[in-house]
């Protein structure tokens, strides 16, 4: 049997994006590279999609809004109109110092840096496009790479961590374990992924195992141990945030176990609350430091004073916005100079704060169509049979990367975009078949599980 096929690319190439994806403007040799790759798998794809066709996931309209936000940063504009969109005034002022006739420009204020921002978006789409076509890896496959990722991911984290060594990058967290990752509150994030997949992929591996109980018993203990590995790099990450999320996600794979178990909607609203307000109560009266309720230690660096500043910036560009790729070079001009150190922000730490900074109406409206989506499949996933628990693993990887994008940017690097990116085909995919049923990894043949798949 040859190796050389597209399911054990598309592993191969997701491997190489956790294991080097793992920053957002750190090492451009190694992000090129995978966007280079991407371009290949993508077009592979593109001309091998096989007899059963691709999955269709429902996101179409959230695709064609990605497009047009994309499309609009190049729209070129004249300097009668252009002067007089938000935020540009200041701009336009200096062509007339330089004394320099003002020429037609783009919406983005910088054009440029709005395309290379739209390529780190190529590992996601790449691996999405193939995760959809027949010809894509098993689930059980899938799950199998991206958990041994993370657990070297894990010891490295503890390496770097005591022996204060062996970083991936050179703008890091110095003294943590960030593991594959230049920011340790990715790993952490990248792990509670990990988790959800591995244990609900373990819940239904249990669920449905033919083995002795001495069997099943070794076999559950192994499953628990990775599992408590994962656990272990989420506190040993040192991110309050992703340490705090790993309760609810706790709390969903101890649902998963219980597939019969129905919870009526009030239950399940008043328990949000709760657990909403119990979040909130933690930020503000508990014992943990956190830079978005007091200012950090290094003067205008915290998540706080990116709040306050970002809000006057998505004041003056609403409701357009900046551009796409814009925020770095933006967020100087309206930093204190008075507080201007060695150290930059290179982000909001606060995914939908920059998104309408840049984009405006425009990424609002995108988020809104993906939420429309992802929000009802996600409630007929767990109001349901839970049988097959991949799509209930994959709704917790995006409802944890959702939630810990409104204090970071974990979907700003491509290994998590592209674990998003396969989560929202899983979310839809139908269950593996049996492993009696698959000679070496063959997908099942056309009629098979394709006609279980969800025209959506």
């Amino acid at each position: 049997m040859s190796w050389a096929t597209r399911a054990n690319a598309t592993l191969a190439y997701l491997a190489l994006v956790l294991v080097f994806g793992g920053a957002s403007a750190a090492s451009p040799l190694g992000n090129v590279s995978l966007q280079l790759l991407g371009a290949g798998l993508i077009t592979w794809s593109l001309l091998d999609r096989g007899a059963e066709g691709t999955l269709h996931t429902g996101l179409r309209r959230f695709g064609i809004a990605l497009a047009l936000l994309m499309a609009v940063q190049f729209l070129p504009l004249p300097p009668s109109l252009w002067q007089h969109l938000p935020g540009r005034g200041p701009v336009y002022e200096g062509f007339a110092l330089i004394g320099a006739p003002a020429p037609w420009l783009t919406l983005s204020l910088n054009p440029w840096h709005s395309l290379a921002s739209f390529a780190w978006w190529i590992p996601a789409a790449a691996l999405f496009l193939s995760m959809r076509t027949s010809g894509a890896p098993l689930s059980r496959h899938l799950i199998a790479v991206i958990t041994a990722v993370a657990a070297v991911s894990v010891v490295f984290g503890g390496l770097q961590a005591t022996a204060g060594a062996f970083y991936f990058y050179e703008i890091t967290n110095i003294g943590e374990g960030p593991g594959f990752f230049s920011n340790s509150n990715h790993q952490g994030s990248f792990l509670l992924c990990v988790l959800a997949l591995w244990g609900c992929w373990a819940i239904g591996e249990a669920r449905g195992s033919s083995l002795t109980a001495k069997g099943l018993d070794t076999t559950r203990a192994l499953y628990s141990g990775v599992a408590l590995l994962l656990v272990v790099g989420v506190v040993v990450s040192g991110s309050l945030a992703c340490q705090l999320l790993l309760i609810p996600v706790l709390a969903a794979l101890a649902l998963a176990l219980k597939p019969d178990l129905r919870i009526p909607l009030l239950v399940v609203l008043i328990g949000a609350l709760l657990v909403l307000g119990g979040l909130g109560a933690f930020l503000l009266y508990g014992p943990a430091d956190n830079d978005l309720l007091v200012k950090g230690t290094v003067p205008g660096i915290s998540r706080q004073d990116f709040l306050i500043t970002g809000m006057k910036i998505v004041g003056d560009f609403a409701p357009i916005g900046s551009g796409s790729g814009t925020f770095v070079e933006l967020y100087r001009w309206y930093e204190d100079p008075a507080q201007v150190s060695t150290t930059f922000v290179n982000h909001a730490h606060d995914d939908l704060l920059e998104l309408l900074i840049e984009t405006g109406v425009f990424g609002l409206a995108a988020v809104a169509l993906f939420l429309t989506w992802f929000l009802p499949r996600a409630w007929s996933l767990w109001g349901g049979a839970r049988r097959n628990v991949v799509p209930l693993a994959a709704s917790m990887v995006i409802a944890t990367e959702l939630l810990h994008s409104l204090v970071d940017y974990p979907l700003r690097t491509a290994a998590m975009s592209s674990l998003v990116a396969i989560a929202c085909v899983l979310m839809v995919r139908p269950a593996d078949p049996p492993r009696s049923r698959s000679r070496r990894g063959q997908r099942p043949r056309s009629g098979e599980s394709s006609r279980e798949m969800l025209q959506i």
